[in-house]
């Protein structure tokens, strides 16, 4: 009876792990440049950023150097309707939080309506700038753009 149970048990997790993938959200390629004259760190500070490092293929690079660029892709498992990244970019005192969103909201009449934001919040003199550079309406995979300065 025990030796039943636990292969029931180990069926039903097998199964959640397995299907896991039929709830990811469309991904996101993130891509980072480091248009400064020093080093840019990449530090996780909140819940969103390291769920954004944890959901992140390759892992982001924790140092970009100067005028090089990084590039990895997130995706979110909590539903397939949604997905974010949240990253937090320092460069000496300057400091840079960039954000992007993708969520498929029902729209009139029942249909779904993909929507991608984007966001760049300065501090201590650094120049930050987000841009959304391609959408995929099919799938609504997206690249971001995250500029430093």
């Amino acid at each position: 009876m025990k030796r039943m149970m636990s292969f029931k048990v180990g069926v039903l997790v097998s199964g959640l792990v397995m299907g896991g993938g039929v709830y990811a959200g469309p991904k996101v390629t993130v891509v980072f440049k480091n248009q400064g004259s020093e080093s840019a760190l990449n530090v996780r500070e909140n819940s969103n950023e390291n769920s954004t490092y944890l959901n992140s293929s390759p892992k982001p690079e924790n140092e970009v150097f100067a005028s090089c660029s990084n590039s990895y892709d997130v995706q979110s498992l909590i539903s397939p309707n949604t997905n974010w990244a949240y990253v937090r970019y320092r460069m000496g005192r300057k400091e840079c939080v960039f954000s992007t969103t993708y969520v498929n909201m029902m729209g009139a009449g029942g249909s779904m309506t993909p929507k991608w934001t984007k966001a760049a919040t300065p501090s201590n003199g650094a120049t930050c700038t987000a841009t959304i550079t391609k959408t995929n309406y099919n799938d609504h995979t997206w690249v971001v753009e995250f500029l430093m300065r």
